[in-house]
């Protein structure tokens, strides 16, 4: 797929909205999980966040590589 110069700006917004997702969701399901075993420390957030983090990377990195490879 060509990316052209527009069609970038709409790339790279998807995937800061896809960040959010990811890591917000991350970090509200470690929270609930928290709530429900009730830990003293948040281990469950700080690993879910985490692996959002990570997971967005991934995304985002994949998804430079194809851009760099169509330019």
């Amino acid at each position: 797929m060509k990316f052209e110069k527009g069609n970038k700006f709409v790339v790279f917004s998807a995937m800061s909205f896809q960040m959010i997702v990811l890591i917000g969701g991350g970090a509200w399901g470690g929270h609930l999980l928290d709530q429900r075993f009730q830990s003293e420390k948040p281990w469950y957030t700080i690993l879910f966040s985490l692996l959002g983090i990570g997971i967005s990377l991934y995304f985002v990195i994949r998804q430079a590589s194809r851009m760099s490879k169509d330019d």
